[in-house]
């Protein structure tokens, strides 16, 4: 057998082992925005939510009763330049005006969709509920639009979420 045909031998076998990678993407619900033409799935056993004043998507664990979410709010900004400028701590200021006693985890460049931009963990407690909270967000510029996904859990669910949260966030595209 050449080593093409074992390669594909292997492959096929492989596959056969992993019938959960196929399914992975069929447990995610896909929402396509045409306003602002960014998409992004989430588990299909959540519920997306509309609030008057609310993100352009947001979408609730739990058949849409929580606490888990997911959200992408879309915000005007200067250009593609913006997150150029922007620094850690002036994150951390601007976190800290939805989160008191936010605190920075992780924070650093990154790339999604071919586009790089800033990827955090933030753990704080929310304002008005008064629960510790932590989020895993990323921000993308795209022409003068911030697009800032995120999925938020209570800080003591967090570690077990993560994964899920990360295939949230990793599939927006625009």
């Amino acid at each position: 057998m050449t080593f093409a045909r074992r390669a594909l031998a292997l492959m096929a076998g492989l596959a056969a082992l992993l019938p959960a990678a196929g399914s992975a993407q069929s447990d995610m619900t896909t929402y396509r925005d045409q306003t602002h033409g960014f998409s992004v799935s989430f588990p299909s056993d959540w519920r997306r939510v509309v609030f008057k004043d609310g993100p352009e998507f947001q979408a609730l664990a739990d058949g849409g009763k929580g606490p888990e979410d997911c959200n992408v709010n879309v915000t005007a900004v200067s250009g593609a330049a913006y997150l150029d400028r922007v620094t850690r701590e002036q994150m951390l200021t601007n976190l800290r005006a939805a989160m008191k006693d936010a605190s920075l985890v992780e924070w650093r460049r990154q790339t999604l969709d071919r586009r790089w931009g800033l990827y955090y963990i933030v753990t704080g407690t929310t304002p008005h509920q008064g629960l510790k909270q932590s989020t895993l967000g990323f921000q993308v510029v795209v022409g003068a639009k911030l697009f800032t996904v995120s999925c938020n859990a209570p800080a003591a669910r967090f570690d077990e979420r993560r994964a899920l949260f990360e295939r949230v966030v990793g599939s927006l595209s625009f």
